[in-house]
């Protein structure tokens, strides 16, 4: 069975937060793991506070949409928002994304910055970035 749920908000913390939450929920109704429910609900988050920082500049007012599918076999959640469009530079680690390893003795490896994409590249089977009639979509995908 497909479904396909949409939530709504004006882009802030809060709301995204919720809305990762009601992912994670969502995600539990689907076939796959249960266990990856939390890791599902840290992409959501990972990307939507990446929105409301640089897509909107921490200003409030902006736009924030997430559209979850769901089939048997996997789930679809597209993130769309009318902020800024994304760098180009940073187009790049959206298709080949890295996640710097922590290293204790390396205090620059202590960063809480710049680490969303690599951690949605581990945590989804893909993901994807494309602006189209001034919005924002950043794509991602899980499959059983």
């Amino acid at each position: 069975m497909e479904c396909c749920i949409t939530l709504k908000g004006t882009a802030s913390y809060d709301v995204v937060a919720m809305m990762a939450k009601s992912v994670a929920a969502m995600y539990q109704l689907s076939a796959l793991p249960l266990e990856d429910a939390g890791l599902v609900e840290l992409a959501v988050a990972e990307i939507g506070n990446n929105v409301v920082e640089h897509a909107y500049g921490n200003r409030p007012g902006g736009s924030l949409e997430i559209r979850y599918r769901q089939w048997a076999d996997g789930i679809e959640i597209v993130l769309v928002d009318e902020g800024i469009a994304m760098p180009e530079a940073q187009r790049q680690r959206v298709t080949e994304p890295q996640l710097l390893e922590l290293n204790p003795d390396d205090p620059s490896t202590w960063l809480t910055s710049g680490r969303g994409l690599g951690i949605v590249g581990q945590v989804m089977d893909s993901q994807s970035y494309s602006r189209e009639d001034q919005r924002n979509y950043f794509r991602m995908t899980k499959q059983a």
